[in-house]
Order: C-alpha cells, then structure tokens, then sequence
C-alpha cells in the first residue's frame, strides 16, 4: 500500500514538472511573439504613431544611433519628436528579425526625405527587455551616414571620395581610378608579390552535413558567426571553410559574390590594408539559421586608426553551418573622422544632423 501511494506521489510531481515545463516554454514563446511585434512596430514607426509606441520604452530607456545618444523617455521623446519634424514621411521596413533571450535584432531599410533632401539607407537594430516585459531599456540603431550624406551638396563628394578610397584599397572587382599603392604591389589575390597567396595551403572547404540535434547546431552557428565576425590577420585563411562558395557578403561600401571573390578581398583588407584589424564582439544571438552580433573594430586603415561599433547578420543553409550571406553595417563617419581633408565633411554632417534632432546637443548655428 506504502509503496503504492510512493509511486502515485512521484507519478503526479512528474506530471505536475512537466506540466509546468510545458507551460513555462508556452509563455517564453508568446512573451518572444510579443517582444517581436513590439520590436518591428519600434523599428517601423512612422510620424503618425510614434507617440503611441512610447509606452513600450522604460522610464530610463537608453537609444543610439551613429551620431546622437540619448537617455531617458523624456529625452527619447524629445529627438523622436524632431526626427519625425526633419524627415514626416520616413519609412523603415523590417526584413530579417530574430528575437530570443530578451534580444530584439532586426535588419531594416529606411526611406525619406531629411530636411527635404531624399535619401534611403539599410541598418541593423538591436533591443533589449526587461526581463519577463515587454517594455525596451536599450536599443542602437547601426547605418552608414555615407547613404544620407551621398544626397546632400557639398557633402557627396567627400563621400564618394571616401568610397573611392576604401574600394581601391580592398575591392578586387572595382576599376580604380587613383594610382596603386606604393607601398607594395599587390597581386590578383590581393597579397604582395612576397607573399602571394597562391603559395600558401589553401584549406580544403567542406560542408557540414544535416544536424538532428537543433540546439547543438545554433550553437556550433554562433561558435562559427562570431568567429567570422572576429576573423583578423592571424586566422583569415583558415576561416575561409566556413563560407559557402557562393558566399555574399556586404559592408556600407563593397559587395562580394563568391568564396574566390571573398578570399581577395579578405587577403587586401588583411595583408595590405588593416593587417591590425582587431573585432571584438559584445552581444550575439543566433536562431533559425540567423546570427547577428554587436561589435567594436579597432585599427588602423593604410596607416591611419580608427576605432568604430557596429553589427552582423550571418545567415546559414538549412541544416548547415557555412554562411551563404554576410552583412556587416557600420558607419563610415567613425572612420572618416580620423583622415585629413574628409574629417571636416564627416564632423559638418553630424552637426548638421545633431541639431536638428538631438535635444542636448547646443547648436553652434
């Protein structure tokens, strides 16, 4: 009878275990849907709804963008207010999301007129909740001010000079019209003819093969991601596994189509251009085939250094851990203000922008 009794008592805690499992998964899972929803409605907030949308920001909400940083929801409340005055008819269109552990990660496009000059830009976003709420504390948006300062006179060609600079230095598909570098001749695999890299053993490229265990392979995904995201000088070649052979990969300034492709551009960035190139990743979260990561590059391009943030989305193959696509957003401004002659234009755009959104900013104007 004792015995009984025993086996009925473990029976209904295991019962009442998994019961409490179950429900436990059913409202993470609804609280992500919620926290999604929130944050796609935040990224694609319009001039006719923002007030709205404020609800879902704490008390001491902390934003950032690549050139204004506010805290507090009367601050937020503020530059909102002036942002959607200098660009009414912005739209901001989500395309990849990811939302787990309390991180919200979007990729996006915006489309608009500021201060009358039209312009369209692509970004990335990422959120954090309080826990077991839906109610945002942090967020950073990551885009290239060269998108918007590409449209305004007197700012385009500095741009574009800019542009012209860097894809001479790292882009093995662009016609560069400026001189080659003296300091080295670089070869078609973007090395010095000392160290072409036809000489060293190139690693054999080989795919992953189908997972049955899902947590084992988001977890070998962001293992992978981050290492892709944090490839330097020391480990490039040897990362080059991991790329699918038609591999894409973009940055605010290059696009590369294919492993061959990646692998010049890599060897030019590393070898001749930033060979100090040091990426540190912050946040990261991986699900569904999708990694995203925040992160701060610190080195120096052709001599000159520069430190800047930004963020990652590397997407992978069903059941496979090679990227097909990367896509790195940073903005050019952070690097930019560290070279004579375009440091005056990156600094004259900021202040152009800070004063017309940022509500602690004093305007020299």
């Amino acid at each position: 009878m004792k015995k009984s009794i025993l086996v009925s008592v473990l029976l209904a805690i295991i019962i009442l275990s998994l019961s409490s499992a179950v429900s436990a998964e059913s409202d993470m899972s609804r609280l992500n849907r919620e926290r999604r929803e929130v944050g796609r409605a935040l990224l694609e907030m319009q001039s006719d709804n923002w007030p709205s949308l404020l609800e879902y920001y704490t008390n001491d909400i902390e934003y950032h963008d690549p050139i204004v940083s506010v805290a507090g929801i009367d601050m937020m409340s503020q530059f909102l207010g002036r942002l959607f005055v200098s660009t009414p008819d912005l739209v901001t269109t989500v395309e990849d999301e990811i939302c787990v552990n309390g991180i919200y990660a979007a990729t996006w496009t915006m489309d608009g007129l500021f201060n009358g000059v039209p312009y369209t830009a692509k970004g990335i976003s990422i959120m954090k909740f309080i826990r077991k709420s839906t109610k945002v504390y942090y967020q950073r948006d990551y885009y290239s001010e060269g998108d918007i300062m590409n449209t305004i006179p007197g700012l385009d060609q500095a741009i574009i000079g800019f542009r012209t600079y860097y894809r001479c230095a790292v882009d093995p598909d662009f016609d560069c019209p400026l001189p080659p570098p003296a300091a080295a001749e670089v070869s078609e695999y973007g090395m010095t003819e000392e160290e072409d890299f036809r000489v060293f053993d190139k690693p054999m490229r080989k795919k992953s093969g189908p997972r049955s265990d899902k947590s084992r392979i988001n977890q070998e995904r962001q293992e992978i991601g981050r290492a892709l995201v944090e490839i330097d000088s020391a480990n490039w070649q040897s990362l080059l596994k991991y790329y699918a052979d038609d591999i894409e990969y973009y940055d605010p300034i290059v696009s590369i189509e294919g492993v061959d492709m990646m692998t010049d551009f890599l060897g030019r960035l590393f070898i001749v251009s930033s060979p100090d190139l040091i990426t540190t990743v912050e946040d990261e979260i991986c699900i569904d085939g999708i990694y995203m990561a925040t992160w701060r590059m610190d080195g120096s391009f052709n001599g000159i250094p520069y430190s800047a943030k930004g963020m990652s989305i590397v997407k992978f193959r069903p059941k496979e851990t090679q990227a097909y696509y990367s896509r790195d957003y940073y903005t050019e401004g952070d690097i930019m203000s560290t070279i004579p002659g375009l440091d005056e234009a990156a600094e004259a755009f900021r202040v152009y922008y800070k004063c017309s959104v940022d509500p602690t900013f004093p305007c020299p104007f």
